[in-house]
Protein backbone atom coordinates (compact mmCIF):
# COMPACT_ATOMS: atom_id res chain seq x y z
CA UNK A 1 0.00 0.00 0.00
CA UNK A 2 0.82 3.38 -0.77
CA UNK A 3 0.17 6.55 0.19
CA UNK A 4 1.31 10.60 -0.28
CA UNK A 5 1.41 13.03 2.02
CA UNK A 6 0.47 16.13 0.23
CA UNK A 7 3.00 19.43 1.73
CA UNK A 8 1.17 22.73 1.75
CA UNK A 9 3.09 25.28 3.31
CA UNK A 10 2.01 28.54 4.51
CA UNK A 11 5.12 31.33 4.67
CA UNK A 12 3.56 34.05 7.48
CA UNK A 13 3.39 30.73 9.73
CA UNK A 14 6.59 29.23 12.28
CA UNK A 15 5.10 25.59 10.96
CA UNK A 16 2.41 24.42 9.08
CA UNK A 17 0.44 21.26 9.35
CA UNK A 18 -1.75 18.86 7.06
CA UNK A 19 -4.35 16.67 7.99
CA UNK A 20 -1.84 13.50 8.39
CA UNK A 21 -0.03 15.34 11.09
CA UNK A 22 3.19 16.55 8.92
CA UNK A 23 4.73 19.77 9.79
CA UNK A 24 7.61 21.90 8.23
CA UNK A 25 9.97 23.61 10.42
CA UNK A 26 10.84 27.06 9.24
CA UNK A 27 14.22 27.48 8.15
CA UNK A 28 14.67 30.77 7.46
CA UNK A 29 18.42 32.23 7.58
CA UNK A 30 19.55 35.13 6.23
CA UNK A 31 21.84 33.59 3.59
CA UNK A 32 20.20 32.77 -0.16
CA UNK A 33 22.67 29.68 -0.41
CA UNK A 34 22.51 26.70 2.27
CA UNK A 35 22.80 23.21 1.64
CA UNK A 36 24.68 20.14 3.18
CA UNK A 37 22.09 19.74 5.71
CA UNK A 38 23.19 17.17 8.37
CA UNK A 39 20.59 16.16 11.32
CA UNK A 40 21.85 14.67 14.96
CA UNK A 41 19.52 13.27 17.42
CA UNK A 42 20.59 12.80 21.10
CA UNK A 43 17.87 11.46 23.78
CA UNK A 44 16.19 14.64 24.76
CA UNK A 45 17.52 17.40 21.79
CA UNK A 46 17.89 17.67 17.68
CA UNK A 47 20.87 19.30 16.04
CA UNK A 48 20.86 19.92 12.21
CA UNK A 49 24.48 21.58 10.87
CA UNK A 50 24.51 23.03 7.46
CA UNK A 51 26.92 24.87 5.04
CA UNK A 52 26.69 28.64 3.50
CA UNK A 53 28.20 29.90 0.89
CA UNK A 54 28.96 33.76 0.11
CA UNK A 55 31.66 34.82 -2.50
CA UNK A 56 34.76 32.59 -1.98
CA UNK A 57 33.73 31.55 1.79
CA UNK A 58 32.15 28.71 3.26
CA UNK A 59 30.53 28.93 6.79
CA UNK A 60 29.66 25.60 8.66
CA UNK A 61 26.74 26.45 11.27
CA UNK A 62 25.12 24.47 13.82
CA UNK A 63 20.87 25.24 15.59
CA UNK A 64 19.27 23.90 17.91
CA UNK A 65 15.53 22.50 17.65
CA UNK A 66 13.72 24.13 20.92
CA UNK A 67 9.67 23.55 20.52
CA UNK A 68 9.82 23.09 16.73
CA UNK A 69 11.64 26.07 16.04
CA UNK A 70 15.15 26.06 15.10
CA UNK A 71 17.14 28.22 17.51
CA UNK A 72 19.68 30.89 16.51
CA UNK A 73 22.29 29.79 14.11
CA UNK A 74 25.83 29.26 15.66
CA UNK A 75 29.20 29.25 13.69
CA UNK A 76 31.30 26.53 13.58
CA UNK A 77 34.06 27.51 11.64
CA UNK A 78 34.45 29.54 8.08
CA UNK A 79 37.32 28.97 5.32
CA UNK A 80 38.56 29.37 2.10
CA UNK A 81 39.04 26.48 -0.36
CA UNK A 82 37.21 24.19 0.96
CA UNK A 83 35.54 21.16 -0.75
CA UNK A 84 31.95 21.54 -0.88
CA UNK A 85 29.84 18.31 -2.58
CA UNK A 86 26.39 17.31 -2.69
CA UNK A 87 27.20 13.78 -1.25
CA UNK A 88 30.25 14.25 0.99
CA UNK A 89 29.00 16.83 3.97
CA UNK A 90 29.97 17.69 7.19
CA UNK A 91 28.66 16.20 10.13
CA UNK A 92 28.83 16.84 14.13
CA UNK A 93 28.61 14.35 16.95
CA UNK A 94 28.06 14.70 20.30
CA UNK A 95 29.59 12.56 23.40
CA UNK A 96 27.38 13.28 26.29
CA UNK A 97 29.63 11.41 28.71
CA UNK A 98 32.37 14.09 28.27
CA UNK A 99 30.16 17.20 26.97
CA UNK A 100 32.42 17.07 24.05
CA UNK A 101 31.48 18.01 20.46
CA UNK A 102 32.56 17.11 17.05
CA UNK A 103 32.21 18.73 13.95
CA UNK A 104 34.35 17.44 10.48
CA UNK A 105 34.67 19.93 7.04
CA UNK A 106 36.27 19.00 3.81
CA UNK A 107 39.28 21.20 2.84
CA UNK A 108 41.29 21.58 -0.77
CA UNK A 109 44.92 20.40 -0.04
CA UNK A 110 45.64 21.32 -3.65
CA UNK A 111 44.95 23.22 -6.78
CA UNK A 112 43.74 19.63 -7.84
CA UNK A 113 39.83 19.29 -8.02
CA UNK A 114 39.97 15.90 -5.80
CA UNK A 115 42.56 16.85 -3.76
CA UNK A 116 41.14 17.56 0.03
CA UNK A 117 41.69 16.77 3.64
CA UNK A 118 39.53 15.87 5.85
CA UNK A 119 39.61 18.73 9.05
CA UNK A 120 37.97 18.56 12.61
CA UNK A 121 37.14 20.68 15.67
CA UNK A 122 35.91 19.61 18.95
CA UNK A 123 34.19 21.78 21.58
CA UNK A 124 33.57 22.43 25.37
CA UNK A 125 31.13 25.08 26.18
CA UNK A 126 30.59 25.48 22.30
CA UNK A 127 34.05 27.26 22.17
CA UNK A 128 35.44 25.49 19.06
CA UNK A 129 39.09 24.44 18.28
CA UNK A 130 40.40 23.41 15.39
CA UNK A 131 42.27 20.37 15.43
CA UNK A 132 42.87 20.38 11.57
CA UNK A 133 43.56 16.73 10.06
CA UNK A 134 41.74 13.77 10.80
CA UNK A 135 44.69 11.49 8.83
CA UNK A 136 48.26 11.12 9.50
CA UNK A 137 49.13 11.37 5.92
CA UNK A 138 49.98 14.61 3.68
CA UNK A 139 49.55 13.64 0.07
CA UNK A 140 47.44 15.34 -2.30
CA UNK A 141 44.49 13.13 -2.85
CA UNK A 142 40.90 12.28 -1.64
CA UNK A 143 39.57 12.16 1.76
CA UNK A 144 35.90 11.87 2.89
CA UNK A 145 33.13 10.34 3.55
CA UNK A 146 33.19 10.87 6.91
CA UNK A 147 31.04 8.70 9.85
CA UNK A 148 31.39 9.69 13.41
CA UNK A 149 29.67 8.14 16.37
CA UNK A 150 30.54 9.00 20.21
CA UNK A 151 33.10 6.21 21.49
CA UNK A 152 33.71 5.98 25.53
CA UNK A 153 34.82 9.07 26.65
CA UNK A 154 36.15 10.58 22.59
CA UNK A 155 34.57 9.40 18.80
CA UNK A 156 35.06 7.06 16.73
CA UNK A 157 35.53 7.93 13.16
CA UNK A 158 35.82 6.00 9.67
CA UNK A 159 36.49 7.59 6.08
CA UNK A 160 37.84 7.11 2.81
CA UNK A 161 41.18 7.81 1.76
CA UNK A 162 43.18 8.22 -0.94
CA UNK A 163 46.47 7.99 0.23
CA UNK A 164 47.29 4.96 -1.63
CA UNK A 165 46.39 6.08 -5.11
CA UNK A 166 48.52 6.50 -7.73
CA UNK A 167 49.44 10.24 -9.35
CA UNK A 168 48.17 9.50 -12.27
CA UNK A 169 44.65 10.83 -13.41
CA UNK A 170 42.03 9.40 -15.24
CA UNK A 171 39.90 11.91 -17.18
CA UNK A 172 37.86 12.32 -14.05
CA UNK A 173 40.37 13.73 -12.55
CA UNK A 174 40.09 11.57 -9.97
CA UNK A 175 43.06 8.73 -9.28
CA UNK A 176 43.20 5.83 -10.51
CA UNK A 177 44.69 3.36 -8.21
CA UNK A 178 42.23 1.84 -5.48
CA UNK A 179 40.65 4.03 -2.42
CA UNK A 180 40.88 2.42 0.92
CA UNK A 181 39.07 2.82 4.06
CA UNK A 182 40.35 4.09 7.35
CA UNK A 183 39.31 4.78 11.34
CA UNK A 184 40.59 6.84 14.20
CA UNK A 185 39.93 6.69 17.68
CA UNK A 186 39.81 10.36 18.80
CA UNK A 187 39.83 10.71 22.94
CA UNK A 188 38.27 13.45 25.14
CA UNK A 189 40.67 15.92 24.61
CA UNK A 190 39.68 16.06 21.01
CA UNK A 191 43.31 13.83 20.06
CA UNK A 192 43.51 11.00 17.77
CA UNK A 193 44.92 8.19 19.92
CA UNK A 194 44.99 5.32 17.26
CA UNK A 195 44.72 4.84 13.14
CA UNK A 196 44.16 2.10 11.31
CA UNK A 197 43.74 0.85 7.52
CA UNK A 198 39.89 -1.43 7.43
CA UNK A 199 39.97 -2.24 3.79
CA UNK A 200 42.17 -1.18 1.06
CA UNK A 201 40.58 -0.91 -1.81
CA UNK A 202 36.78 0.59 -1.62
CA UNK A 203 34.35 1.73 -3.74
CA UNK A 204 35.22 5.14 -4.38
CA UNK A 205 32.76 8.28 -3.56
CA UNK A 206 30.23 5.98 -1.46
CA UNK A 207 29.17 7.14 1.75
CA UNK A 208 30.51 4.92 4.89
CA UNK A 209 28.08 4.40 8.12
CA UNK A 210 29.47 3.71 11.19
CA UNK A 211 27.49 2.27 14.56
CA UNK A 212 28.68 1.73 17.97
CA UNK A 213 26.88 -1.50 18.91
CA UNK A 214 27.37 -2.12 22.79
CA UNK A 215 30.90 -0.38 22.44
CA UNK A 216 31.43 -2.68 19.56
CA UNK A 217 31.75 -0.07 16.45
CA UNK A 218 30.99 -1.72 12.88
CA UNK A 219 31.07 -0.27 9.78
CA UNK A 220 29.32 -0.84 6.74
CA UNK A 221 30.46 0.57 3.10
CA UNK A 222 30.83 0.10 -0.60
CA UNK A 223 33.50 -2.61 -1.05
CA UNK A 224 34.99 -2.97 -4.62
CA UNK A 225 36.77 -6.17 -6.25
CA UNK A 226 39.35 -6.60 -9.23
CA UNK A 227 36.65 -7.58 -11.44
CA UNK A 228 34.60 -4.31 -10.36
CA UNK A 229 31.93 -5.85 -8.23
CA UNK A 230 30.78 -3.25 -5.38
CA UNK A 231 28.70 -4.89 -3.00
CA UNK A 232 28.43 -3.88 0.66
CA UNK A 233 30.84 -5.09 3.43
CA UNK A 234 30.88 -5.28 7.10
CA UNK A 235 33.72 -5.26 9.09
CA UNK A 236 33.51 -4.90 13.55
CA UNK A 237 36.24 -3.34 15.57
CA UNK A 238 37.14 -6.10 18.15
CA UNK A 239 40.44 -6.54 20.67
CA UNK A 240 41.82 -3.38 19.24
CA UNK A 241 41.58 -4.39 15.63
CA UNK A 242 39.08 -4.90 12.53
CA UNK A 243 37.85 -8.05 11.74
CA UNK A 244 38.13 -9.45 7.98
CA UNK A 245 35.31 -7.73 6.48
CA UNK A 246 32.31 -10.04 4.95
CA UNK A 247 29.56 -9.35 2.17
CA UNK A 248 26.71 -8.38 3.87
CA UNK A 249 24.71 -9.61 0.38
CA UNK A 250 25.86 -11.01 -2.54
CA UNK A 251 24.27 -8.67 -5.02
CA UNK A 252 26.88 -8.63 -7.55
CA UNK A 253 26.40 -5.52 -8.51
CA UNK A 254 29.13 -4.83 -11.66
CA UNK A 255 29.65 -1.18 -12.13
CA UNK A 256 32.66 0.25 -13.59
CA UNK A 257 32.21 3.44 -12.16
CA UNK A 258 31.35 4.33 -8.28
CA UNK A 259 27.32 5.00 -7.70
CA UNK A 260 27.82 7.68 -5.30
CA UNK A 261 24.90 5.33 -3.27
CA UNK A 262 26.74 4.18 0.45
CA UNK A 263 24.74 2.02 2.83
CA UNK A 264 23.43 2.96 6.30
CA UNK A 265 23.80 1.32 9.91
CA UNK A 266 22.33 2.15 12.71
CA UNK A 267 21.99 -0.36 16.36
CA UNK A 268 19.92 -0.44 19.42
CA UNK A 269 21.70 -2.49 21.69
CA UNK A 270 22.77 -5.68 20.71
CA UNK A 271 20.50 -5.45 17.17
CA UNK A 272 21.64 -3.94 14.35
CA UNK A 273 19.95 -2.79 10.73
CA UNK A 274 21.60 -2.11 7.76
CA UNK A 275 19.91 -0.62 4.50
CA UNK A 276 21.36 -0.04 1.41
CA UNK A 277 20.79 0.24 -2.42
CA UNK A 278 21.66 -2.19 -5.27
CA UNK A 279 20.71 -1.77 -9.11
CA UNK A 280 22.49 -5.22 -9.99
CA UNK A 281 21.32 -6.99 -13.03
CA UNK A 282 19.28 -3.18 -14.13
CA UNK A 283 17.40 -4.02 -11.03
CA UNK A 284 17.46 -0.93 -8.56
CA UNK A 285 15.96 -2.11 -5.23
CA UNK A 286 16.77 -0.84 -1.52
CA UNK A 287 16.53 -3.61 1.16
CA UNK A 288 17.59 -3.91 5.00
CA UNK A 289 18.87 -6.79 7.21
CA UNK A 290 18.63 -7.14 10.43
CA UNK A 291 21.39 -8.78 13.07
CA UNK A 292 20.33 -9.64 16.94
CA UNK A 293 24.36 -10.38 17.48
CA UNK A 294 26.14 -7.02 16.76
CA UNK A 295 27.18 -7.92 13.41
CA UNK A 296 28.30 -11.20 13.26
CA UNK A 297 25.63 -12.24 11.04
CA UNK A 298 22.70 -10.76 9.78
CA UNK A 299 19.23 -12.51 8.69
CA UNK A 300 17.56 -12.71 5.44
CA UNK A 301 17.28 -9.48 2.79
CA UNK A 302 13.77 -7.80 3.29
CA UNK A 303 13.00 -5.90 -0.03
CA UNK A 304 11.44 -2.55 1.56
CA UNK A 305 10.60 -0.40 -2.55
CA UNK A 306 6.93 -0.85 -3.52
CA UNK A 307 6.98 -1.78 -7.57
CA UNK A 308 5.91 1.36 -8.68
CA UNK A 309 8.39 3.93 -8.55
CA UNK A 310 12.10 3.88 -9.08
CA UNK A 311 14.38 3.59 -6.00
CA UNK A 312 17.26 6.14 -6.40
CA UNK A 313 18.62 4.97 -3.16
CA UNK A 314 20.06 7.90 -1.01
CA UNK A 315 18.95 5.74 2.58
CA UNK A 316 18.41 6.70 6.03
CA UNK A 317 17.49 5.02 9.18
CA UNK A 318 16.69 5.21 13.13
CA UNK A 319 15.23 2.10 15.54
CA UNK A 320 12.70 3.76 16.61
CA UNK A 321 12.56 0.99 19.80
CA UNK A 322 14.77 -2.48 20.42
CA UNK A 323 13.14 -3.79 17.42
CA UNK A 324 11.32 -1.75 15.22
CA UNK A 325 13.08 0.85 12.45
CA UNK A 326 11.92 3.58 10.55
CA UNK A 327 14.05 3.56 6.82
CA UNK A 328 14.02 6.51 4.44
CA UNK A 329 14.68 6.46 0.61
CA UNK A 330 14.67 8.58 -2.12
CA UNK A 331 12.94 7.59 -5.80
CA UNK A 332 11.07 8.87 -8.58
CA UNK A 333 7.78 8.06 -10.67
CA UNK A 334 7.53 9.66 -13.91
CA UNK A 335 9.95 11.97 -13.38
CA UNK A 336 8.38 13.35 -10.24
CA UNK A 337 10.65 12.55 -6.87
CA UNK A 338 9.82 11.52 -3.53
CA UNK A 339 11.21 10.81 -0.09
CA UNK A 340 9.60 7.90 1.31
CA UNK A 341 9.61 6.08 4.80
CA UNK A 342 8.81 2.77 6.47
CA UNK A 343 8.24 0.93 9.55
CA UNK A 344 10.02 -2.31 9.43
CA UNK A 345 10.50 -4.97 12.70
CA UNK A 346 13.30 -7.94 13.00
CA UNK A 347 10.57 -10.02 12.22
CA UNK A 348 10.20 -8.97 8.37
CA UNK A 349 6.65 -7.35 9.29
CA UNK A 350 6.22 -4.15 7.90
CA UNK A 351 4.35 -0.78 7.56
CA UNK A 352 2.58 0.89 4.43
CA UNK A 353 5.44 3.38 2.91
CA UNK A 354 4.76 6.82 3.27
CA UNK A 355 5.80 8.97 0.82
CA UNK A 356 6.41 13.01 0.99
CA UNK A 357 6.39 14.10 -2.98
CA UNK A 358 7.17 16.69 -4.86
CA UNK A 359 11.04 16.20 -4.17
CA UNK A 360 13.78 17.24 -6.36
CA UNK A 361 15.53 13.38 -7.48
CA UNK A 362 18.87 15.68 -8.76
CA UNK A 363 22.10 15.62 -7.25
CA UNK A 364 20.86 19.23 -5.67
CA UNK A 365 18.60 17.15 -2.89
CA UNK A 366 21.43 15.29 -1.97
CA UNK A 367 21.05 12.44 1.12
CA UNK A 368 17.80 13.06 2.80
CA UNK A 369 18.42 13.26 6.29
CA UNK A 370 16.19 11.08 9.46
CA UNK A 371 16.60 11.32 12.83
CA UNK A 372 14.23 10.38 15.82
CA UNK A 373 13.29 12.81 18.30
CA UNK A 374 11.14 11.29 20.96
CA UNK A 375 7.82 10.28 19.39
CA UNK A 376 8.71 12.27 15.90
CA UNK A 377 10.58 11.57 12.89
CA UNK A 378 12.35 14.73 11.84
CA UNK A 379 13.77 14.73 8.11
CA UNK A 380 15.78 17.24 5.66
CA UNK A 381 17.20 17.79 2.81
CA UNK A 382 17.82 20.48 0.29
CA UNK A 383 15.90 22.36 -1.97
CA UNK A 384 16.16 24.75 -5.02
CA UNK A 385 14.70 27.34 -6.81
CA UNK A 386 15.75 29.61 -9.13
CA UNK A 387 18.92 28.12 -8.70
CA UNK A 388 19.09 29.45 -4.72
CA UNK A 389 19.26 26.52 -2.61
CA UNK A 390 17.39 26.86 0.28
CA UNK A 391 17.11 23.63 3.08
CA UNK A 392 13.80 22.32 3.88
CA UNK A 393 12.74 20.55 7.57
CA UNK A 394 9.79 18.70 8.53
CA UNK A 395 8.35 16.38 11.62
CA UNK A 396 6.64 13.81 11.28
CA UNK A 397 5.29 11.96 13.90
CA UNK A 398 5.90 7.80 14.43
CA UNK A 399 1.85 7.08 15.02
CA UNK A 400 1.50 8.58 11.07
CA UNK A 401 3.73 5.63 10.09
Amino acid sequence: MYRILTLFIISILISCKNNDGISEINFSYNSSNTGESFLLSTDNDLYISWIEESMDTSYLYMSELNSDIWGKRELITKGVNWFVNWADFPSISINNKSDLMIAHYLKKSSEEIFSYDVNYLISKNKFWIDKYKMHNDSTFSEHGFVSIKPYKDGFFSTWLDGRNTSSSKEHSGHASGPMSLRSAIINSEGEIIEESEIDNMVCDCCQTSLTISDNIPIVVYRDRTKNEIRDISVSRFINSSWTNSYSLNDDNWKINGCPVNGPYIDSKGKNVEVAWFSAARGNPQVSVKFSNDQGKSFGEKILINDLNTIPLGRVDLDFIDQTLVVVSWLSTNKGVGSINLRKIDMNGNMGEIVSLSNVSSSRVTGFPQLERLKNDIFLSWTDEMNGIKKIKTFKLPISSL
